[in-house]
């Protein structure tokens, strides 16, 4: 088998005295696609934050390419290596497109403008933006912006990406453009883990489904596992519920 990427062991994430992570065990190898799906406030986001070490957690270990993460570790290193996608966009609105694109090759790998430039240029083609490059994020559609987000966080070149509900903020024509970009991206190879409530993209893309509810994993499974045959009353009782 092969090694792990990223092991979570036993993580319990709290704010105040809201527990929202209760012991969250979750392994991934390279090129594997997780989909994360559940109810609001299930704790599916705060899993990526944690993973992406952006909220400390008070119990459990969380593991990359083998190596412990601790308050010793190297976060910015981390980082390069775990793009996100976020809910909002976050673009710099000051900034275009493509310098939006460069800004962290250039900010944080230190790149030469021509390189950082050429890597920006050849990401917005890939994400289908070839022609707006020198747009605004005001400029652009609710899918383009977040399409330049998805690129931005390609642009470092991470080994991993994780998406924490990429299409909810956008109108409900707009979301299949990108998903468009995620089914390309994994199919190209891309580790990824995605929190969604995009049930169709998770059976056509995911090669484990994970369904959570207060905090736990309640069931995993393959996309064929979860959605045709969920041992869980509440995973069934769940899709039963977004089906109607």
């Amino acid at each position: 088998m092969k090694p792990y990427i990223v092991e979570m062991e036993n993580i319990c994430k709290s704010f105040g005295e809201v527990q929202v992570l209760r012991g969250i065990t979750l392994r991934l190898q390279e090129r594997e696609k997780v989909v994360i799906i559940g109810p609001s406030g299930s704790g599916k986001s705060t899993i990526l934050r944690c993973l992406n070490c952006l909220e400390p957690i008070q119990q459990g270990v969380i593991k990359f390419a083998g190596q412990e993460v601790t308050e010793k570790y190297d976060l910015c290193s981390l980082r390069t290596q775990i793009g996100m996608v976020f809910q909002r966009f976050n673009l710099f609105p000051h900034k275009t497109a493509l310098e939006n694109v460069m800004e962290a090759p250039l900010v944080v790998k230190k790149e030469k403008r021509a390189a950082a430039r050429e890597l920006a240029t050849a990401l917005l083609e890939k994400v289908g933006l070839a022609d707006n490059c020198d747009r605004y994020p005001r400029e652009l559609s609710g899918g383009q912006q977040q399409r330049v987000a998805i690129a931005r966080a390609l642009a470092m070149q991470p080994q991993i990406m994780l998406f924490d509900e990429p299409t909810s903020a956008l109108d409900p024509e707009l979301v299949g453009e990108v998903l468009e970009v995620m089914k390309e991206l994994a199919l190209a190879g891309m580790t990824m883990v995605v929190v969604t409530h995009e049930m169709d993209f998770a059976r056509q893309v995911a090669d484990r489904v994970l369904f959570m509810d207060q905090g736990i994993i309640v069931e995993e499974g393959t996309p064929r596992d979860i959605f045709e045959s969920p041992q869980q009353e509440r995973t069934q009782s769940f899709l039963r519920r977004i089906r109607h």
